[in-house]
């Protein structure tokens, strides 16, 4: 009969060298799979879209309206006018440096021609990846901190399409953001008058009310309040206001020049002399 061998068979006893080895492979092997996850979750983190700050998100939706707005109320559309989007932001000393760095270039690097003024206090340049002139503006410094002002400026003739322009605006908003999340903005959009009574069909348009109105021989200016906007400024006795409309006959053409400007209109009512800057 057979009878089976009790006896296990004997089991290899590592050296300790061997098992130094083993735990050592074991450990780089731990290593590489922590390093193949930080590389992942870097990754990830670059994938997923900034979280854009309450001040980038009041021009966006402004700039929207504005453009959905003024569309209708412009010979050639929101397409055809011209368009200046501004931003005011209070930084670190040497802000203005680094953002001449960042908005002075294309997008492959190149730097962009650039004339500097007032003692340096001044950039502008044509920039081609944000389809117009953008002018850089040092307000008042000190030892710590700079004002500055910035300004994106379209011409009538560049045909600047609404997805366009909003990306735009967002690629110099998320930039100054950098700078500090608090910045403030305004817009304007000008053109030739599209229908009579443009005033009248903004305000049935923006459902807004007039809270001042300015008139002389050649401009009429209103500014109003609707619900419609994100932005609001305080104005005289406790009220606030939110865009501004403007007229001006243009002598030369016989033609009505519109501008549309939110919180306010600031710079030139008359579109010629705007875009003659």
């Amino acid at each position: 009969m057979y009878i089976p061998n009790q006896n296990a068979p004997a089991r290899h006893r590592l050296s300790a060298k061997q098992r130094a080895k083993r735990t050592k492979q074991g450990v780089l092997l731990a290593l590489a799979v922590i390093s193949v996850c930080a590389i992942w979750a870097i990754w990830q983190a670059g994938q997923a879209p900034k979280e854009t700050t309450s001040a980038e998100q009041l021009l966006q939706h402004d700039l929207k309206a504005l453009w959905e707005w003024s569309d209708d109320q412009v010979k050639g559309g929101s397409v055809g006018a011209s368009w200046s989007i501004r931003w005011d932001v209070t930084g670190k000393a040497g802000s203005m440096q680094d953002l001449t760095l960042q908005l002075f270039a294309e997008e492959k690097g190149e730097a962009v021609d650039k004339v500097v003024a007032n003692e340096g206090k001044t950039v502008s340049g044509l920039v081609a990846k944000y389809g117009g002139k953008v002018s850089l503006h040092l307000i008042q410094k000190d030892n710590q901190s700079e004002q500055l002002m910035i300004l994106l400026e379209t011409a009538s003739t560049a045909s600047t399409e609404r997805g366009s322009l909003l990306q735009k605006s967002a690629d110099i908003s998320s930039k100054i953001a950098l700078i500090s999340p608090a910045f403030t903005s305004s817009m304007k959009v000008q053109g030739y008058t599209k229908h009579d009574q443009t005033i009248q069909r903004m305000t049935r348009l923006t459902d807004a009310k007039s809270i001042d109105r300015y008139e002389d021989a050649g401009t009429i200016s209103e500014t109003f309040y609707t619900r419609m906007l994100h932005s609001v400024i305080p104005v005289k006795n406790g009220k606030s206001a939110n865009f501004q409309v403007a007229l001006h006959k243009d002598t030369d053409t016989g033609n009505t020049e519109l501008t549309i400007g939110i919180p306010v209109i600031t710079g030139e009512y008359s579109v010629s002399k705007a875009e003659s800057d």
